[in-house]
């Protein structure tokens, strides 16, 4: 059994997935987890490695990793009939984990369709509020994502700052509920399209979730 530490080398994230290059001294593993995220790949990280502990080699490793699924509310994928991917993250409670989220969908649309992001409002910490929604709306910019949805008066800051970065040929709209959120999406969305659900510390975007994927492939 070896004691070398395990190494993630390099994460890529895809629509169908995410592939993580494992390294162990010179031995090197490539790992296809179906999930994608941070969550995900942090689970099939942690899998490996105690198959690792196990006695397994690197490359059985990396097979007990891939067997581990989707994380639910963490990036998990549903695909519609309209062939739209709607990316469930509304799990993520912490501005950092809607932030690596937003990255995520960014890298898994690059060059493979048009990106949403739909945000609500996090609970953060007193006095930290104003920041991380603000830093929110800019990341969205930044990452060239096509969309920004904010849903909800306390997702205001996050729209105004989107807006305010400037150089950005997307669109950044806010609505006050999930139902005015819904038609704006339905009225956008189309095949190829990857949509992310994330930031629902306080709105209740877990139902706009099942709204949009009510119909699936």
């Amino acid at each position: 059994m070896s004691t070398a530490v395990l190494v993630v080398d390099d994460v890529e994230h895809r629509l169908d997935g995410a592939l993580v290059m494992l390294r162990q001294a010179s031995a090197t593993a490539l790992m296809r987890v179906d999930g994608i995220g941070d969550a995900a790949v942090a689970a099939a990280v942690d899998a490996a490695t105690a198959a690792l502990a196990a006695g397994a080699t690197l490359d059985e490793a990396a097979r007990a990793g891939e067997r581990v699924g989707e994380i639910p509310g963490r990036c998990r994928r549903i695909r519609t009939a309209a062939g739209v991917v709607v990316i469930d993250d509304t799990a993520a409670r912490h501005p950092e984990e809607v932030r690596r989220s937003l990255k995520v969908l960014a890298d898994a649309t690059r060059g493979r369709g048009r990106s949403f992001a739909v945000l609500g409002e996090l609970e953060s910490e007193l006095g930290e509020w104003f920041d991380d929604h603000d830093g929110l709306g800019r990341l969205v910019v930044r990452l060239d994502i096509t969309q920004l949805v904010a849903v909800g008066h306390g997702a205001r800051h996050t729209s105004t700052a989107a807006g305010l970065e400037g150089s950005w040929d997307g669109e950044s709209i806010l609505v006050d509920d999930i139902d005015r959120a819904y038609d704006e999406l339905r009225a956008r969305l189309g095949p190829g399209d990857a949509v992310l659900v994330s930031a629902a510390g306080i709105s209740p975007l877990a139902a706009l979730v099942a709204r949009l994927t009510e119909e699936t492939a």
